[in-house]
């Protein structure tokens, strides 16, 4: 397996395919008067397996300066993306995709980017990676927490009005460096 870079103008809002499927979910508890403002999250089962098919895609107009890898496998196929920002004003390195192809999962390519990014942040002196995820999408939340990422925040209005409602939750997790 090779992580490569990507060239942004043969990538230029390539689509990314995210495939996964859960029986559980972070279900969001808030409460919020004058007197007290809290969230929590609590791990519960869904009544069956949900599916979840989603389309992205790399180098959006809306980062200032994103940087796109992939890893080929030995046939030369693209089995895996990652995609970072870097923000100078509080040192931080973003990470807007990462995405291995379900066929894929399992075998050691989202640790080997997970590693990559992790040296990358190190080497060019970045505080804190961080990223976005989805109180819904459990699979990734347990990996990112494998990887030794922390839950560190969330807007439960990031996506609509109704999030909360419409069970899509932005769950932000870091990884002090």
């Amino acid at each position: 397996m090779e992580i490569v870079e990507l060239d942004r103008k043969e990538y230029d809002y390539f689509e990314l395919h995210y495939h996964y499927q859960t029986d559980e979910y972070y279900k969001v508890c808030s409460k919020s008067t004058k007197e007290q403002m809290s969230i929590s999250f609590v791990r519960e089962k869904f009544p069956q397996k949900v599916v979840y098919d989603n389309t992205d895609t790399l180098f959006q107009d809306y980062w200032n300066n994103p940087r796109a890898f992939g890893v080929k496998d030995e046939n030369g196929n693209m089995v895996a993306f990652l995609e970072f920002d870097t923000q100078q004003w509080n040192n931080r390195l973003v990470m807007t995709q990462l995405l291995v192809k379900e066929e894929c999962r399992g075998k050691g390519i989202g640790r080997m980017l997970m590693d990559f990014v992790k040296d990358y942040a190190r080497r060019d002196d970045y505080r804190i990676i961080t990223l976005e995820t989805q109180n819904t999408n459990t699979p990734a939340i347990d990996f990112y927490f494998k990887m030794g990422f922390a839950f560190c925040g969330s807007n439960i209005y990031f996506y609509s009005n109704d999030d909360i409602g419409e069970n899509e939750v932005m769950l932000e997790m870091a990884f002090t460096l």
